[in-house]
């Protein structure tokens, strides 16, 4: 083994001791697989496979990082098949904790070989072990999705065996369907299975309409029922792609079972999937699903490519309908609030320069509400988002600025470039606290009181002060270069404008001026 392998794998031994630098130079020495060969490789991997049982969280880590660095190496540069490879990178996956994260990685190396070998052995890992984390599936099978010649018959229809696993079964339907879109097979590789995938969306229908109707009943925590729904929605979804691209009349009944449910994302694609199919009952439903506009950006895109976007309303295919719906659908995401709001108001619409284009681009704020009952009463949320550059709505409430001010806050929070950054004064040399010093002396001599200098932002070479501070008795944040203060009240809000969201508006001020100032 070559000293270089050596120490990879002694870093790997005792990677619980490793700290400070010398974690950062495993880290970097972690890069090293790349510049092994094929059978300096198979040799790493079969000295890692005795350990396997043994290695630790902190050895996890290290190994995701040279299998990452692995398969971002063979994307670029394919390597001839290797069948001595291929058996110890299953041997030493096999031998991992389930839990460990390298594990994700060698599937993935084996995906991005994609040779006749690497297919089968990842197609017999994955029905015999398969990953148990959603994120580490998405990196098993992300180099799967690739626009290349793929042998599609070593693939399937083995991995419909995977149906049966939660994880698996939506990322197996959305492979078989992208190999199909892409024209990578030469038909659908559930074609014979038919049957089999229609009476799977009718069971996933009739789970969800229960769980619509009766959520208590399945006896599940908050938390535990909303993955339950989100797998089976995830699988739904694939169920009708796939089933119309397969286009099996017998799917239409099933089909129009989860048309008839609430969650607007399965109407719209059962419906696309019926009218895909030539049911008339299809075409109408989602020609009606456009006036949502949690739906409306995928109705319009399912319109487009069927040639039915002359029937749907004028007013939802505008471009303030289309910037409405990326709002929403944002808002809508598990990461952000999980649900569409209750309202969407249009609050401005202007066409700018903004940070990142090269030309004018059409800017949109939407006032958005969320209203919840419950045993308590009504209560609502309400807050304004952007569309157009951007889809995204701040924590912090905007509602009482003006909208000069609210763009300012997207186009600072943004903005991105090396000459703008944050940060912490407590990090900062001892130079540097002398400038803070002096902009705090600055914000003194303005007559703020209170000030409690938070973080220093650099903006292109300009330095702004940004404090906590009170004026007049009022307090608030304070944002002071050495030519200009702004000041930000902190206003009867359970969400008032924070020290990251104040210099945000200071600096967007600034980038929105200069730009439509000069066109650049």
């Amino acid at each position: 083994m070559t000293p270089r392998l050596a120490a990879l794998l002694a870093d790997l031994d005792r990677a619980d001791t490793l700290a400070g630098p010398d974690q950062a130079r495993a880290a970097r020495r972690a890069e090293w697989l790349t510049e092994a060969s094929t059978p300096e490789l198979a040799e790493f991997l079969g000295e890692l496979a005795p350990r396997a049982a043994t290695l630790s969280a902190a050895a996890d880590r290290l190994l995701a990082l040279s299998f990452a660095a692995v398969v971002r190496e063979r994307r670029k540069t394919p390597v001839a098949d290797d069948e001595a490879l291929v058996e110890a990178i299953e041997r030493l996956y096999l031998g991992l904790d389930p839990q460990f994260s390298a594990r994700a990685q060698l599937l993935a190396w084996l995906a991005t070989g994609a040779s006749p070998t690497q297919l089968v052995a990842l197609v017999r890992l994955l029905r015999a072990d398969p990953p148990e984390r959603d994120e580490d599936v998405v990196q098993a099978l992300a180099p799967l999705f690739r626009r290349r010649p793929i042998a599609s018959d070593l693939l399937f229809p083995a991995l419909f065996d995977c149906l049966a696993s939660p994880q698996l079964a939506a990322p197996v339907l959305d492979l078989a369907n992208f190999l199909t879109r892409e024209k990578l097979a030469a038909s659908h590789p559930g074609a014979s299975r038919s049957g089999e995938l229609i009476a799977l969306l009718g069971d996933l229908a009739l789970t969800l309409g229960r769980l619509e109707e009766q959520p208590d009943e399945a006896g599940l925590s908050p938390v535990e029922l909303s993955r339950r729904v989100s797998s089976s929605v995830a699988l739904a979804v694939s169920l009708c792609d796939a089933l119309a691209q397969i286009g099996d009349p017998a799917a239409i009944g099933k089909l129009n079972q989860v048309v008839g449910l609430a969650h607007r994302r399965l109407r719209t694609e059962a419906a696309a999937a019926l009218a895909k199919l030539g049911d008339d009952d299809g075409v109408t439903e989602l020609v009606r699903l456009a006036e949502q506009p949690v739906a409306r950006l995928r109705v319009l895109a399912y319109a487009q490519d069927l040639g039915l976007l002359d029937k749907i309303e004028p007013q939802w295919r505008t471009p303030q309908a289309r910037a409405e719906s990326e709002l929403v659908v944002w808002l809508a995401e598990p990461t952000q609030f999980g649900i569409p709001p209750t309202r969407v108001e249009l609050f401005d619409q202007r066409r700018q320069f903004w940070p990142g284009y090269a030309a004018p681009v059409d800017c949109w704020l939407f006032r958005f509400t969320y209203v919840v009952a419950d045993e308590a009463g009504e209560r609502s949320y309400s807050n304004i988002g952007i569309a157009g550059p951007a889809a995204h709505a701040l924590v912090a409430d905007l509602s009482d600025l003006s909208p000069d001010d609210i763009y300012a806050a997207y186009a600072g929070w943004q903005a991105e470039h090396e000459d703008i950054r944050e940060y912490d004064v407590a990090r900062l040399s001892q130079s540097e606290k002398l400038e803070v010093e002096r902009l705090a002396r600055r914000l003194h001599d303005a007559g703020y009181e209170a000030i409690e200098p938070r973080e220093m932002g650099y903006f292109f070479g300009e330095k702004a002060l940004i404090a906590l501070a009170s004026r007049q008795g009022v307090s608030g944040v304070a944002v002071a270069d050495f030519t200009e203060i702004a000041f930000f009240p902190q206003r009867h809000s359970r969400r008032p404008l924070g020290p990251r969201e104040a210099y945000g508006i200071f600096k967007g001020r600034k980038l929105l001026k200069t730009f439509n100032r000069t066109g650049e």
